[in-house]
């Protein structure tokens, strides 16, 4: 999972279960619409999120965390955690 992928993940799970409209994603991660929309066709892909069209306002575009997007962010934050117990000291011995 690439950095990018990560972020999006933790950005949509952190919205409690609420559908986050990709400007939103764009805007809070500070990234470009193109960017953005390589990493969720590739989020998608994978079935890791869902993008569903709004209702009331099919110009806006959504996107939800899966299952399967859950757990495989728990499993990155678990990798994450792991990898900074090891590596976390690299700085203290200067």
């Amino acid at each position: 999972m690439s950095l990018h992928e990560y972020l999006v993940l933790g950005a949509v799970a952190g919205a409690g279960g609420r559908a986050v409209p990709v400007a939103e994603l764009t805007a809070s991660l500070k990234e470009s619409g193109s960017r953005m929309t390589f990493v969720l066709k590739g989020l998608q892909a994978t079935g890791l999120i869902e993008r569903d069209r709004r209702a009331g306002d099919r110009r806006t575009i959504e996107v939800t965390l899966t299952d399967a997007g859950r757990v495989r962010l728990a499993e990155a934050e678990g990798t994450a955690r792991t990898w900074l117990r090891r590596h976390g000291d690299l700085h203290s011995n200067r």
